[in-house]
């Protein structure tokens, strides 16, 4: 499927944007004092119920069928709907499941991997609230277009 440029840059933002706060992390980060646990404790946390809002948000785009929803599917637009629905279930999904590892195994890595296993977190945590912020934002957009 060809997407046009505004598209494209909709599709890749969360991914840029999480891979420069990822390395702006890993060459600065003993300048921030930053409270990873609190961070990781917190995103288990929200992560986990944010899933649970897109998985019943896919449900239900799923389910319904009216004029809206036939008119985003002629124009193409459901695809890339499901698409950015997708980045934001599996984002907030590999930011849990980086966390849960953080948890259970950051104190006994060495040093040196725990910066970098610390900048995996950043990326993931960054991608998963980037990702579900586009989400979010473009749903709400088209579904109070009409109201």
């Amino acid at each position: 499927m060809k997407y046009s440029s505004a598209a494209i840059w909709e599709l890749t933002y969360p991914i840029l944007l999480s891979a420069g706060m990822a390395v702006l992390s890993f060459f600065f980060s003993k300048k921030f004092d930053l409270d990873f646990d609190g961070l990781v404790n917190a995103s288990l946390n929200v992560f986990g119920i944010l899933i649970g809002f897109l998985i019943t948000v896919l449900t239900i785009i799923h389910s319904i069928e009216n004029s809206y929803t036939r008119a985003l599917k002629e124009g193409g637009s459901y695809h890339l709907l499901s698409v950015y629905l997708k980045h934001s279930i599996w984002g907030c999904f590999f930011s849990i499941v980086i966390g849960i590892n953080y948890v259970f195994f950051y104190a006994t890595l060495v040093n040196e991997l725990q910066k970098i296993f610390d900048t995996f977190f950043i990326f993931s945590f960054v991608f998963a609230l980037l990702s579900s912020f586009r989400f979010i934002k473009i749903f709400l957009k088209l579904s109070l277009k009409n109201k």
